[in-house]
């Protein structure tokens, strides 16, 4: 891999990791449904000149925005609500394991014994972060926290697959419609389960929130998407499934530096079974010449 793309990914994976610990700072402050609504919506008025209509392929594109751009930031965002940063991405990572099994079900890939055993770690060590107690993650209610986080992961998978049979639409007008999708979605849900959502402009402007808004639109969407689809485009994918996983590390420390977030013995070794086993699934996608759907790293 070329120096600059190199560093382009490191800083991806900066920004994907600074994400976490963004959004867990100031979600506070907004109802998460609405949180998503609002994220989504600007990131579709922003890309609004890359958004194309694509005759007989729009279902497609709505099935993958739903998972892509509502149901995993309904979930995610809730789930960050009740957990910590560290510990979601971590979780967010079962995103691997999860695709394989829809790659397996839907793709008819088939899967050796050794992947399955990646797979079979990787989820492990969800369960011992899962089901360790609260208060030694600073977590107000982890199991659920974690629970959702998975789900998250569960709807990106399922994207993933769509995604996949949506080869030929560029990356930005995808992402444009993932944008008008997910704030149709996540604002629907918003307005029937949420209230108070227009607070945080409407009574003492909450800057934090403001911000962390705008670093979720233009840092983690535009710029991280964006950069990552050219580099899909031009770097074998298994060179960038591994980012996956930097990503984490970066989440994981900037929540202990910036949030003091405690990290627990369980939550080590928990962490550790989950990195390894996702590690040991994408190493042994290294072979292949044709990027299956866990080969591409989730986003936050």
């Amino acid at each position: 891999m070329k120096p600059a793309y190199i560093a382009l990914l490191i800083g991806i994976t900066l920004a994907w990791g600074l994400h976490f610990t963004v959004v867990k700072a100031s979600i506070d402050g907004m109802p998460p449904f609405a949180y998503a609504a609002a994220r989504m919506g600007l990131v579709a008025l922003l890309l609004t000149p890359f958004r194309r209509w694509h005759p007989g392929r729009m279902g497609g594109v709505v099935l993958a925005g739903a998972c892509f751009g509502g149901l995993n930031y309904a979930f995610m965002f809730h789930g960050l609500t009740l957990t910590t940063a560290s510990v979601s991405a971590v979780v967010i990572e079962s995103y691997v394991p999860i695709a394989t099994l829809f790659s397996i079900v839907f793709l008819k890939e088939r899967v050796g014994w050794r992947r399955l055993l990646g797979m079979s770690v990787a989820l492990g060590g969800v369960m011992v972060i899962a089901t360790g107690r609260s208060d030694a993650t600073g977590s107000d209610n982890l199991a659920l926290g974690a629970a959702l986080i998975v789900l998250a992961a569960t709807s990106e998978a399922a994207g993933a697959i769509f995604v996949k049979r949506l080869e030929g639409i560029e990356a930005l007008d995808l992402l444009a419609w993932f944008g008008v999708v997910g704030f149709v979605l996540t604002g629907t849900l918003s307005f029937f389960f949420e209230e108070g959502q227009l607070a945080p402009v409407t009574g003492q402007i909450d800057w934090l929130l403001l911000g962390a808004l705008a670093y979720s639109v233009l840092v983690a969407s535009i710029f991280g998407h964006a950069s990552y689809y050219f580099l899909i485009q031009r770097v074998p994918v298994s060179q960038l499934a591994p980012s996956g996983l930097l990503c984490s590390f970066f989440a994981v420390g900037f929540g202990v530096l910036l949030l003091d977030e405690p990290l627990s013995g369980r939550f080590l070794v928990g962490g550790a079974m989950t990195l390894a086993g996702v590690g040991f699934v994408l190493l042994r996608e290294s072979a292949k010449s044709a990027p299956p759907p866990e080969a591409l790293a989730e986003a936050p």
